[in-house]
Parts: structure tokens; C-alpha cells; sequence
């Protein structure tokens, strides 16, 4: 309840007409992250796949340039294809962990200072 509060409530202090339209303008922004937030794994779906797609045909490519030696000319893109999955997942992980935080990061009330 508190997520769904957190995306469709108004935040700020306001009354009168201002908060009615903030009430609208907080509920058409929490529409747009609900669907930003069941996009994201599709979208990271399809950017492994055309990293992955475009590795396989730069390989295939490489294997057909040289009849012979398709097998040696290889030998230097399976290096790069290595280096590419070890970023893609780096890359991967860091935006899972940013998707994360920003679905798990609140606002805390401020503690009033006591004297």
C-alpha cells in the first residue's frame, strides 16, 4: 500500500485547487511509472538479445571471410564477444540495482530537533 501510495499520492503541502490538481497530475505521473516500472524487464530483454545477436553474426561473418580459416580469423572476435558479455552484465547489474533503489527509496519525514 505504501508503494502504491508513494507513486500515486500527492506529495507537498498544498489546499484548495492546487491539491486537486496536483491529485491528477501525481495520479497521471504514478500511471506513467506503472508502466515504465512493466516495461523495464522487456526493454532489458531486448537489448541482451540484439548485443547477443549482433555477437553471433559479427562471428559468423568473420567465419565465412577467409573459406580456409574461418576458424582462425574467429579466434580474436571470441576475445571481444568475452569482453562484451562481462560489461553487458555489468551493465545489467548496475541498472537492476538502479531500478532497485528507486523503487525502494521513500522520503523520510524529517526528525524535528528537540531543545
Amino acid at each position: 500500500m505504501g508503494f502504491l501510495k508513494e507513486l500515486f499520492g500527492p506529495k507537498g503541502e498544498s489546499a484548495g485547487l492546487l491539491k486537486v490538481l496536483l491529485v491528477i497530475v501525481f495520479f497521471a505521473s504514478g500511471c506513467l511509472e506503472i508502466i515504465s516500472i512493466l516495461f523495464r524487464p522487456i526493454s532489458l530483454s531486448f537489448r541482451l538479445y540484439g548485443n547477443i545477436f549482433a555477437g553471433e553474426n559479427m562471428l559468423e561473418a568473420m567465419a565465412t571471410l577467409v573459406p580456409g580459416f574461418g576458424w582462425l580469423v574467429q579466434i580474436p572476435f571470441y576475445f571481444l564477444e568475452l569482453l562484451m558479455g562481462l560489461v553487458q552484465a555489468l551493465v545489467f547489474m548496475l541498472l537492476t540495482a538502479v531500478f532497485t533503489l528507486l523503487m525502494c527509496q521513500h522520503e523520510e519525514k524529517p526528525a524535528l530537533a528537540s531543545d
